[in-house]
């Protein structure tokens, strides 16, 4: 009986250390620049949320390929906050100019319209962050 309770004591040890390398290794194979930042406001924060079955997944698709295949790569910082892998997308957006940061802006909120689970914040804190 020892040797049960032994057993999956293993087991649930190398499950979870198997999980938590392959979430770190997801995270590390992303392009997610990020900067040093003294504060938690952002010129525009993308928070991704979940009703029971993940957030959205084609906006999240679109949202990534736009964003990795702007001209002027924005930095930004994913902020990591549920368990069904919800996000903020945080951007200060100063490699653009101000018409640009409008532009941005703009074509972000019209392309996340239409769905519930996608919150587009400009000049917004990030209450997740960490420090």
């Amino acid at each position: 009986m020892k040797n049960v309770f032994f057993l999956a004591a293993i087991a649930c040890l190398v499950i979870s250390t198997i999980s938590c390398k392959s979430k770190q290794a997801a995270s590390n194979a992303t392009n997610t620049k990020t900067e040093d930042v003294t504060s938690n406001k952002f010129r525009l924060v993308v928070s991704f949320i979940s009703k029971g079955e993940g957030p959205d997944r084609a906006k999240t698709a679109a949202f990534v390929k736009y964003v990795e295949g702007h001209p002027k790569k924005p930095v930004y910082i994913i902020e990591t906050w549920g368990r069904e892998g919800e996000s903020d997308y945080c951007f200060n957006l100063k490699e653009l100019s101000k018409s640009e940061q409008a532009d941005f802006v703009a074509n972000i909120t019209k392309m996340m319209a239409g769905s519930d689970m996608v919150f587009v914040k400009e000049n917004a804190e990030s209450n997740r962050r960490r420090n």
